[in-house]
């Protein structure tokens, strides 16, 4: 028996203060986002099957169209809007900055609102960097900032013979036996990594160099990771979370979708309204935001 209040698992429902929030969140970053020459893109919630990538884990919702093709709902905007962008619109617009506010859906009934941009120039990833970190500096929120470089892992994988799930994982007791893996492992800060550099082999420093330039950015509580793992595959560089008592608030980088080198991130809105609830609704009201 389903009762007339339920919604189903992982659907979400913002009513009140919290729908205020939300929506201050988005528009404050839309302004934000416009300001810096980026466009609003709205991806269609349905997807042609064939159209979709590999994501790891994550499962998506099957349907079949009128003409029996395979479909699904949307469970990775990024995929998508980078795919509109060069395939349908290339001819229409030269825009390479895009933002777009919506959700994203995953099997069963999982629903993840979101804000995100995409900028079809790799080289605009520490300034994108940048944006998502002023965004939070708004809110008056500090997550935590990790940085990684996907490059580092595999590049270790491909010259040791170690397995990249390893890496992935972080199968400390696998890794460990290799002396500068292990000194990378206890990485946290520009200075750890500077001080581990000289144990390194040389096929290292490029990319460990990059890693300490990206870890540099006008931000206090930043952790310098060699070895965290993207939540997606298609991340192969640069790639970098906020996060603060177990929740998410955003993931973004470095990609690369059918040949397009691009860089963004994703901002996951619901974990935001439900920190400011909780910890700065009082500074939101000073501000006079509510």
């Amino acid at each position: 028996m389903i009762l007339e209040h339920e919604i189903p698992e992982g659907s979400k429902l913002h009513f009140g203060l919290s729908a205020k929030i939300k929506r201050k969140i988005e528009n404050l970053s839309a302004e934000l986002f416009y300001q810096h020459g980026f466009e609003e893109i709205m991806s269609p919630i349905f997807v042609y099957q064939e159209h979709q990538k590999s994501f790891l884990n994550r499962n998506v919702i099957h349907l079949s169209s009128e003409k029996n093709h395979q479909v699904s709902m949307r469970n990775d905007s990024t995929v998508d809007v980078i795919r509109i962008i060069t395939k349908r619109l290339e001819r229409t617009t030269t825009q390479k900055k895009w933002f777009y506010i919506q959700p994203v859906f995953s099997y069963p009934t999982t629903e993840l609102n979101q804000i995100g941009i995409e900028c079809l120039d790799e080289k605009e990833v520490h300034n994108i960097l940048e944006l998502g970190v002023t965004i939070f500096n708004i809110f008056e929120i500090k997550p935590i900032l990790q940085i990684t470089n996907i490059k580092i892992a595999k590049k270790c994988a491909q010259e040791t013979g170690l397995k990249y799930e390893y890496f992935t994982k972080l199968h400390v007791e696998k890794l460990q036996s290799i002396d500068f893996i292990a000194r990378l492992l206890h990485v946290n800060s520009v200075d750890d990594l500077e001080s581990a550099i000289p144990h390194c082999p040389r096929f290292l420093h490029e990319d460990l160099q990059c890693l300490i330039h990206s870890c540099k950015c006008k931000y206090d509580n930043i952790i310098c990771s060699p070895f965290l793992s993207a939540p997606v595959d298609y991340y192969d560089d640069l790639f970098f979370k906020m996060f603060l008592n177990n929740f998410t608030f955003l993931s973004g980088g470095r990609y690369c979708i059918d040949g397009v080198k691009s860089c963004g991130f994703g901002i996951y809105t619901d974990n935001v309204v439900h920190h400011l609830l909780r910890h700065n609704k009082q500074k939101m009201k000073d501000k006079q935001w509510l």
